[in-house]
């Protein structure tokens, strides 16, 4: 064995110590030769509502790595074979965005800086797997996976987002004019009310909030869930909920102008009322996390449960077969 094929990989695996300072200097490196791109997604991300989250998702990978760390393995064998894995998918990020770039084809900030900063991401998995191996990666496989939340959204997907929940949004809206009796004449996205013309706008979709919970419900699930298929049920729930949340918003706020003040509709309460529904939303949220928690420890508790009568029903036939059987049968 060579002497750098010795360096990362031992007989024993090196000490895991050793193997994170490495690490941290490695990461530093990276950080610095992308400190640019890193540094303008940064204040674009400070400027923009919707990736006001990003300065928090590093904390919670490190916090979630943070609350497993007991389970932590004491010696590691670097893979740096397959850190060339997402090494090229970095490259190859670098690569597409330089040839976008000379065509013309990224529009938005938020275009400009994804790739890059999904190389970033890629180099930054590559040094994990090179220096800490596949044993830790397995172990702490979910915070890693959740620090791709902090990757700018494309453009073309925020768009398609918006429309398709604002579209849904305008037809439960319908629906629920309809269950308060409030006559309404619509057309596509404009509700004409007594004495209130309304649309919803684009803006209205609340894309920003369903994406933090969708972004809550990984961690919800991660936290409380020890199923997969519940865990995949409780992010696929978050948008039921946020498509109910947002046609709840538009109605409440269009009958408290038509029946309480014709001012409500100026008010804070419509162009800065956002968190006040996304709390409310929480509500049937965290409901379900309870009940899917609840359906979780009953099936876990059936299942070793009827693990642990098999274990009993076997040593017992074992023991009535040796009582009852001939001698002979059993040489």
């Amino acid at each position: 064995m060579s002497d750098t094929a010795r360096f990362w990989r031992t007989a024993e695996g090196a000490p895991l110590e050793r193997s994170l300072r490495w690490l941290a200097l490695y990461v530093a490196a990276l950080t610095l030769v992308f400190s640019r791109p890193l540094w303008n997604y940064a204040q674009f991300a400070w400027k923009t509502e919707l990736y006001s989250h990003v300065f928090l998702i590093p904390a919670v990978t490190a916090y979630l790595i943070g609350q497993g760390w007991s389970h932590r393995p004491r010696r590691v064998n670097g893979a740096p074979v397959l850190a060339v894995v997402p090494a090229m998918m970095g490259l190859a990020a670098l690569q597409a965005h330089r040839w976008l770039g000379a065509n013309g084809l990224l529009p938005e900030p938020c275009d400009q800086l994804l790739l890059p900063v999904v190389a970033w991401v890629c180099f930054l998995w590559a040094g994990v797997l090179a220096f800490l191996g596949t044993t830790f990666v397995r172990t702490y496989l979910f915070p890693l996976l959740f620090l791709g939340f902090v990757l700018p959204m494309p453009s073309a997907v925020r768009d398609g987002i918006e429309i398709f929940l604002q579209h849904a949004s305008a037809e439960v809206s319908a629906w629920m004019f309809w269950l308060t009796g409030t006559t309404v004449y619509r057309e596509g996205l404009i509700f004409q009310l007594p004495g209130l013309t309304i649309l919803v706008a684009q803006e209205c979709s609340g894309v920003r909030s369903t994406y933090v919970l969708f972004i809550v419900s990984w961690v919800a699930g991660y936290w409380f869930l020890r199923s997969y298929g519940l865990r995949l049920l409780l992010v696929v729930a978050v948008l039921p909920l946020a498509i109910l949340r947002n046609a709840f918003r538009i109605v409440t706020i269009s009958l408290l102008t038509i029946h309480v003040d014709p001012r409500v509709i100026d008010s804070p309460l419509h162009s800065q009322g956002g968190p006040i529904f996304f709390g409310l939303s929480l509500i049937p949220f965290l409901a379900l996390v309870w009940w899917l928690r609840t359906t979780d420890q009953r099936r876990s508790r059936t299942t070793e449960g009827m693990g642990v009568a098999g274990e009993a029903a076997g040593r017992t036939a074992d023991r009535t077969a040796e009582g009852s059987a001939p001698m002979g049968e059993w040489k």
